[in-house]
């Protein structure tokens, strides 16, 4: 199997997630931003199979995670988790322009904040837990479901995945 779209794709979603925990964070008032890398990696994982979501979400979580305050490993394994499931989807479903993506992108920030939960009540003590499912989260989410059929359509421009690959 080629991985010669895994690194393009990866730098990509570095380049977001460095955009969001740096500039981004300095835009005035409680700005809320979508999860540009997350979409990226459901489209990703979506047209590449298990191996390369898996592959691509443990590298960009592992930068999110030495560039945020969350411990070592949170956000690998939660982007590793979603690569994995979005991956096994490969080659089963249709992706129109506009439904699946929002449906789809919408299903992962919610697998997003389950595997959050689910981590934090398992390793991490109760008082440094994220916050999650929040008015924020829902804006969150409201933001990565009106971002996915752009990105989608900005990532199939650049073709990182054949029709063959996609199982057209």
């Amino acid at each position: 199997m080629k991985r010669n779209k895994l690194l393009p794709v990866t730098l990509i979603m570095l380049l977001f997630i460095l955009l969001q925990s740096t500039l981004l964070r300095k835009l005035p008032g409680s700005f809320i931003y979508p999860d540009l890398a997350l979409v990226i990696l459901v489209f990703y994982s979506t047209g590449k199979g298990k191996m390369d979501g898996q592959i691509s979400g443990f590298i960009t979580g592992l930068a999110e995670d030495f560039l945020s305050l969350s411990p070592p490993g949170f956000n690998s394994l939660i982007k590793t988790v979603i690569g994995f499931i979005y991956g096994s989807f490969k080659g089963k479903v249709f992706i129109d322009p506009v439904f699946f993506p929002v449906i789809m992108t919408a299903v992962a920030t919610l697998l997003k904040g389950f595997t959050a939960v689910i981590i934090a009540a398992l390793f991490i003590k109760t008082e440094s837990a994220p916050v999650v499912f929040t008015s924020r989260y829902a804006i969150e989410m409201l933001e990565n479901c009106i971002a996915a059929p752009f990105v989608f359509a900005l990532m199939k421009a650049f073709k990182f995945y054949s029709a063959e690959e996609r199982g057209l």
